[in-house]
């Protein structure tokens, strides 16, 4: 058994897990996708299972010491858990991820083969958050797939989590992460007081979920004419909503950065993802001026997204009443298609009679209090606001989506 300390990514999902007690089970990460077209026999899916886990440290990881200073615990060998059934996939992602995982004696990895026959059709992957973020579970899809075609790949070049806690408690990790509180300190001195406040309800945090083609285009088309992301003008619109909401000149909103820039990070399967922080300038009056200010200090955030929670926690916390970022924004598309030809207005604003929205969960503990995922299809786009109930009320929660939209879709034909 090899034991380090978690990584500043893990530590932030403990915080989270401990936030969230005992409802954590909303931060794992489920995966499902199809099986190769030539028959793949439940023999040989678990072949190339313990080949993926004998692959990547993460799968092969649980926690060791005290519950409130937890260290990760790395085995030689892991069993996760294996089941063979014939349900439908969704079906079974659900009850899979529907609960927390024992952190200290489960693997952090739950599988299950669906079979037509003797043959499997489908593969559910079901992580723990403490083992990967949302970029590690897809190339643990990617790896799961090329295994289940071939009988080996070539070692991974990446990093390990043992070799990522080492680097951060290093020298030059110290000083990365000392460099990432000067610029987050520095830009909450520049930021207004947040006096926002409402009646907490029971449950306290509420999530809607809105389905809409009319934000996909318009977003789609606001980034090909100003030549940045569509995950940029999404970001932008969301925090000026924000400001409007707080009231505050100069509003920041964390965003979540994979921070695999890094050649030897590329690939890494672990949880490396953290968090940016975006201050725009909200006396800009021109959308567009602001989404190129947006794409600007968004390149600044990322490389300001490595640092230790606790010492940031500590630093932005001393920062006086009121002072703080508003929510978190997580773009958790895989495809982002922002070339827009010929965008027709009427049939834009045609399809948001067709917007759906929808109540889609609630918690009674979180440690975020305001949090927007971005998901969906290239067309037809979803957007989820998380929110407390003592910071914004359902009715404000639906409204704050539906002014996205309509931000948005006015934007794109200024």
């Amino acid at each position: 058994m090899l034991e380090s300390p978690l990584t500043w990514g893990q530590q932030d999902i403990w915080r989270a897990v401990v936030a969230a007690r005992p409802q954590e089970h909303y931060l794992n990460i489920g995966r499902i996708f199809a099986a190769p077209k030539r028959p793949v026999t439940v023999e040989r899916a678990v072949k190339a299972l313990d080949d993926l886990v004998a692959r990547h440290e993460a799968l092969r990881t649980r926690l060791s010491g005290p519950r409130d200073h937890p260290r990760q615990r790395v085995s030689p060998i892991a069993r996760p858990y294996v089941e063979v059934t014939d349900e439908s996939a969704q079906v079974v992602c659900d009850r899979l991820s529907g609960e927390p995982f024992d952190y200290w004696e489960e693997w952090p990895l739950r599988v299950a083969f669906l079979v037509t026959g003797d043959h499997v059709r489908h593969v559910v992957l079901v992580l723990c958050h403490l083992a990967a973020d949302g970029h590690a579970a897809d190339l643990l899809v990617k790896d799961f797939r090329l295994l289940l075609l071939r009988d080996s790949l070539p070692p991974p070049q990446s990093a390990t989590p043992r070799e990522l806690a080492e680097w951060q408690r290093s020298p030059e990790g110290r000083r990365t992460s000392d460099e990432a509180l000067a610029f987050w300190t520095a830009e909450y001195r520049r930021m207004d007081p947040v006096t926002l406040a409402d009646v907490p309800r029971r449950p306290r945090f509420w999530e809607a979920t809105m389905t809409s083609a009319a934000i996909a285009a318009a977003a789609q088309a606001v980034a090909a004419r100003e030549r940045v992301s569509s995950s940029t003008v999404l970001l932008t619109a969301a925090v000026r909503l924000a400001g409007r909401l707080t009231g505050q000149r100069f509003c920041g909103m964390r965003v979540i950065v994979n921070n695999r820039f890094a050649a030897d990070r590329r690939d890494v399967v672990s949880t490396i993802s953290q968090e940016g922080l975006v201050l725009l300038d909200l006396r800009t009056p021109d959308f567009g001026e602001l989404v190129r200010q947006g794409w600007q200090v968004a390149l600044r955030a990322y490389r300001q997204a490595q640092f230790d929670p606790y010492a940031m926690e500590e630093a932005v916390s001393g920062m006086g009443p009121g002072i703080r970022s508003f929510g978190c924004f997580n773009d958790q598309r895989l495809v982002q298609r922002d070339e827009v030809t010929g965008l027709d207005e009427r049939a834009v604003r045609a399809s948001m009679e067709r917007t759906e929205l929808a109540w889609t969960d609630t918690m009674d503990r979180n440690i975020c209090d305001f949090r927007l995922h971005v998901g969906g299809e290239p067309g037809r786009m979803e957007v989820s606001l998380y929110a407390d109930t003592g910071l914004l009320a359902p009715p404000g929660i639906e409204r704050f989506l539906y002014d996205m939209e309509s931000t948005l879709v006015e934007a794109a034909f200024a």
